[in-house]
């Protein structure tokens, strides 16, 4: 009897986790560009803080990721390639990806020459992944840890960072209030 418990019970555990693993595995929406989401990293905040400013942009958004790192694949392969994430984030943004585990270090916005994983590590990164936005002065405006699998809700981080509303109000309720302005 109770191994026959003891077979439902994990049964039907294992049945729940891959229910919610297909939930993230459903094919990329058709509205995708080929091409690269992320500029070009030059290894140096400082210069890429100098094209934020030229460009007029907000600032940085840091991607930190790690080549096997299945959520921030999924990103790059469901919402980073969607053609509305595109424009509005490099539209706003110099937008870099942070190989935690790279042994190329990066120059900070201080100068001074660091691992990556220590910078990482210097911004809280303890998953991946992990977004964190940068005003043109190097200073962080919000960190956001884990996957968005929904191409419109990272538009509503972006507008989110963009809007200033970091300062007044979470981002869940800021999603709340947009998805249920667009149902109206």
């Amino acid at each position: 009897m109770y191994v026959q418990k003891a077979r439902l019970t994990l049964l039907t555990l294992l049945l729940i986790c891959f229910t919610s693993a297909l939930a993230y595995s459903a094919s990329p929406p058709k509205n995708t560009l080929k091409g690269d989401f992320f500029h070009t990293f030059s290894n140096s905040l400082p210069a890429e803080f100098a094209h934020a400013k030229k460009e007029n942009k907000f600032g940085l958004m840091l991607f930190f990721s790690t080549s096997h790192c299945p959520f921030c694949k999924r990103m790059k392969t469901t919402v980073f390639n969607q053609a509305d994430v595109q424009k509005y984030f490099q539209s706003q943004f110099r937008l870099l990806e942070i190989d935690i585990e790279s042994p190329q270090p990066l120059v900070t916005k201080n100068g001074k020459e660091k691992p990556r994983l220590d910078f990482s590590k210097t911004h809280r990164v303890r998953l991946t992944p992990t977004i964190v936005f940068l005003n043109t002065e190097g200073e962080p405006v919000y960190r956001h840890v884990g996957v968005i699998a929904d191409p419109q809700e990272f538009i509503w981080l972006g507008e989110y960072v963009v809007s200033g509303q970091t300062r007044k109000q979470n981002f869940a309720t800021f999603k709340m209030n947009k998805r249920r302005d667009s149902t109206l």
